[in-house]
């Protein structure tokens, strides 16, 4: 095994162990456990389609995601009204913010990539097949479906809970409006999709190879990834203290609830996705495409 490939499955492990026992002390460790997503995306990244094309990723997460985090703490779009309680900031945005869009980006978009059978391979495509057309922006939309998802089962503990942004006008879900995840797929769609148009542009010469060479692994650590930041809520339903809390329009919300909430939509959202993308691995399908 390559000594870089050892490196990405001992990450990937260690956001799973992380993610499954520090919780169970009832610490909510969302943004320690995302971090690991950076130095995985970059080792995984740099493999897959070279480190000039991973770094136009970097480059167009770090500026949209900022971009618009920062226009919604001022505007209040396109997420809706909040403020950050963590420093220290770029601006008005703590500096990690953007390094998670980027590590969890990644995954999500390999994730996504892994349900549409590798689909980052057939963009647009020299041929200029009807696949590749649909999935230029299929993969795009799924991989920012994926990223929220993510969200929505992790907003209302942070935000609500452990205060770590303040929603200054509370919202339905647990004190997070509606507007957050809205938010949340669109901008995150813009910059995966801006992504997939400069791959279809640079192919055949970013095709993915990375899975002829060394099998299903380098697609499998992605969803071990992203199934063990869903699996990381249980424990912390466990853990977690079930005292009233209040959001930032001061309406009271049982903790109880809430954690047990973000529990059930994580077990049938981020880990369910996460196990169709390990069967389809699984029973081999990627290699049925090639």
């Amino acid at each position: 095994m390559n000594p870089w490939n050892r490196v990405l499955w001992l990450l990937a492990a260690a956001a799973a162990v992380v993610g499954l026992t520090v919780p169970l002390t009832g610490t909510h460790i969302a943004v320690p456990m995302l971090l690991l997503s950076v130095p995985f995306a970059l080792i995984h990244g740099v493999r897959r389609y070279g480190w000039r094309t991973l770094l136009f990723f970097l480059i167009v997460t770090l500026v949209v995601s900022n971009f618009f985090e920062n226009l919604s703490v001022s505007t209040g779009f396109p997420f809706g009204q909040y403020h950050y309680t963590g420093h220290p900031q770029l601006i008005h945005v703590p500096i990690e913010i953007g390094p998670i869009y980027f590590g969890l980006g990644y995954i999500c978009w390999q994730v996504a990539n892994t349900l549409l059978d590798e689909a980052d391979s057939r963009l647009g495509g020299s041929s200029g097949s009807v696949a590749g057309r649909v999935e230029v922006v299929a993969l795009p939309m799924l991989a920012a479906a994926l990223m929220t998802m993510f969200d929505l089962g992790v907003d209302s503990i942070a935000a609500t809970v452990k205060r770590v942004w303040v929603w200054e006008e509370g919202g339905g879900v647990f004190g997070v409006p509606y507007t957050n995840y809205l938010g949340w797929w669109f901008v995150t769609y813009l910059y995966f999709q801006i992504f997939a148009l400069y791959l279809m542009k640079r192919q055949p010469a970013s095709t993915s190879v990375s899975v002829r060479t060394e099998g299903r692994g380098v697609l499998a650590q992605n969803v071990l990834f992203y199934g063990a930041l869903g699996l990381s809520s249980v424990p912390y339903f466990i853990g977690a203290s079930g005292d009233m809390v209040k959001d930032g329009a001061s309406v009271s919300w049982s903790g109880h609830a809430i954690n047990e909430t973000m529990m059930t939509i994580n077990l049938f959202g981020t880990v369910f996705a996460a196990l169709l993308a390990a069967v389809k691995l699984a029973r081999n399908d990627l290699a049925l495409r090639r």
